[in-house]
Order: C-alpha cells, then structure tokens, then sequence
C-alpha cells in the first residue's frame, strides 16, 4: 500500500521561506536521514507548496519533520495523510498542477523527477515508485500539452470589475496571467498601475498598464482607489500593519493561497459569490484521467508480479545494494559531484551485474 505523509506550506508560509531555493541538496541530506529511520522504499517531495514522504509504509509525521530539522509541535497544524488508491491519485493530480495554491503549474513535474532521481541515488526507492513517479511525469506533460490548465475564470474578473465601475485608479499587484487578464478588463475606463520586480520589464504587462516597482507597491497602494492582489507567491504582499492603512479602500484578493492577512476590507473569491466554471471543468478532466492512468499503472503492476522480470528485478536488487551502502559512500566525505557519480555508477553497476549473471545461468 502506498502513503503520503505530509505538510501543508500554505498554512504555515514560514515553511516555504524554511524549505525552498535548498536544490536536492535538502533532498539528499534529509533523505539520509529517513533511511536511518525506515525500513520501506520512500521518495522524499518538496515543492512550492508542501514537503512529502511517499513511502510504501506508514510513516509518523514527527519523522519527516525531523528529518527536515523542523519543531513538530510547531508545525502540527500543517500535518495531513492520505493512503491507498487515493495516495496513487493524489500524486498524479500533484504533478498535472490542479491542487496546486497556483492552478495548474507545470513546476512540479520538475521537482517530482528530481525527488525520484534524489531517492534513487541513495537507495530508498523502489521500481514500484520509480514506475509511479515516471508516469506522473508523463501524465503531466500530457495534460499540459492536450489541455490548457491554467485558468482564470472570467466570471471572477466580471464581479471584480463592476464591484469598481465607481474607481478610477487601481493597482493591480502582480505580473502573471490572472494579473493580466484583469488589468486588460480595467484598462477602458480606469487608470491601471500594475507591479513588476524587474521595472524593465514592461513587456510582461498590458501596454497602457502603468508599471510600477514591486518595492513601491505600499506607496501605490495609499495613492490608489483600490487594489487588486493577484501574485502567484507564498507570501502576503502586505502585512497586517499595511493592510490596516489601507483600511479606507477595498482590497482584492484574488491569490491562491491567499496574498493579504484578514481584514474587513479584504475582499477574496469566495466573497464574490461567483462559480468558477472553467476550473471546475479542467478538474473533472483531469482526475478523469488520472483514473485511467492509475488503471494503467496497476495493470503494469500486476504483469511485473506475474513475471520474473530481470530488469525490474536487476533494478530492486540495485537499489536495496545502494541503500546499504549509502552510510558508507556519504562518509568519503566527496564533493557532491563526485559524490553523485559514484552512486549511480554502484546503481548502474549492479543492475547490469545482475542482468549478465541472470543471462549466462540460462
């Protein structure tokens, strides 16, 4: 059975500062230190939006938390589970980007292949999640190129704009698509002034957008009638102490996770009251097809069960060889590259060993 033992950055944004922008080296050091404390294949997953073990057995949260050196009273809160089919699913619709706080990003199917590569090179997968994590991957690409997933319904962008038929000048926080979109809706009857962290950068805004350095969004901010949040980071792009000061004008937030602290000012999605049709369909057709794929993905299974398979056996006996020898490789004390090379080498190594030893017994 397969299990996801995981935290959830968007309710704590200090993990994120915590975790990211840390490579494989996070991968690596930390991976280490679960195959100290599990028995069972597991790949470690951190992405912009939570860390996870996905592991062929249970895994207490205190052990992943631990092994990425945080308080587990701390970030108790942040905790969630999920196992079985449901697991399975869950990793395909992580990496097509639709649980995504920003819907349907495509960055994760990078940070799944490099958690997979990271797991393999010290021993702690398995082929059954190597073949899992391969085909989210595939899965991923697929839906980005048959489906487009990044969506900004049109319904949210109608309430925000006649909500301001009354304003004349507005700041549009933010440079992505959602940000464009509702800029472009302003622009005819408002004066729109739109944030970029590179200031010359003027061509990722609508061409009558007035740009405006990020750094200066607070003194935009008092000079406006209202103020659209719609970045794609996990972060508030105003504090709680802003967001008072701005008390006198409404403040739209239109992130996910959500950009702007609390405040009766703060006006999000869920206040407009508004369905949100394109996005609901792309989900209905996305975990349509992670059904399909998952059936797919069992029945693999189920053939490699019923079959001596020498390369998928080649590749067990490679990598519980690589879990042994793991301690000793990371107390060479090599530079990482080094480090890495050596490591695949072991891998590559004993698999084809195995493969030539099989072949010549017959």
């Amino acid at each position: 059975m397969l299990y996801v033992t995981g935290l959830d950055f968007t309710i704590d944004t200090n993990l994120f500062a915590h975790l990211q922008n840390k490579g494989d080296e996070l991968l690596l050091s930390s991976g280490r230190k679960l195959l100290k404390s599990l028995r069972f294949p597991f790949v470690l997953l951190v992405t912009c939006d939570r860390a996870e073990i996905v592991s062929e057995g249970s895994v207490p949260h205190e052990i992943l938390e631990r092994a990425l050196s945080l308080n587990p009273i701390a970030v108790s809160k942040c905790r969630y589970g999920i196992e079985g089919q449901d697991a399975e699913k869950h990793i395909f619709l992580l990496s097509s980007g639709i649980i995504s706080p920003l819907f349907g990003e495509d960055t994760v199917q990078g940070q799944l292949r490099e958690a997979s590569e990271c797991a393999r090179l010290i021993g702690a997968s398995s082929p059954y999640l190597d073949k899992l994590f391969n085909m989210a991957v595939a899965f991923s690409k697929r839906m980005h190129t048959e489906y487009r997933l990044r969506v900004f319904d049109s319904s949210i962008i109608d309430a925000v704009v006649k909500q301001l038929e009354k304003q004349h000048r507005i700041l549009v926080v933010g440079s992505g698509e959602g940000a464009r979109l509702i800029a472009s809706s302003l622009l005819d009857n408002h004066e729109v002034h739109m944030t970029l962290r590179d200031i010359t950068k003027t061509f990722l805004i609508p061409p009558k957008a007035i740009p405006v350095s990020y750094e200066d969004r607070m003194k935009e901010a008092l000079s406006s009638d209202a103020v659209i949040s719609a970045s794609s980071g996990l972060y508030h792009t105003f504090t709680e102490e802003e967001v008072s000061l701005l008390s006198d004008k409404p403040m739209y937030d239109l992130s996910s996770p959500h950009d702007l602290p609390d405040a009766d000012n703060v006006i999000r999605i869920a206040d407009l009251g508004v369905k949100e049709p394109m996005k609901e369909s792309i989900s209905s057709i996305v975990r349509s097809e992670a059904d399909s794929e998952i059936a797919s993905f069992h029945s693999w299974m189920d053939r490699a069960s019923s079959i001596h398979d020498i390369r998928l056996v080649s590749e067990e006996i490679a990598l519980e060889a690589m879990r042994r020898l793991s301690g000793v490789v990371s107390a060479l004390d090599l530079n990482k590259d080094k480090e890495m090379n050596l490591r695949s080498s072991i891998l590559d190594s004993v698999r084809k060993a195995y493969i030539a030893c099989s072949v010549k017994k017959k």
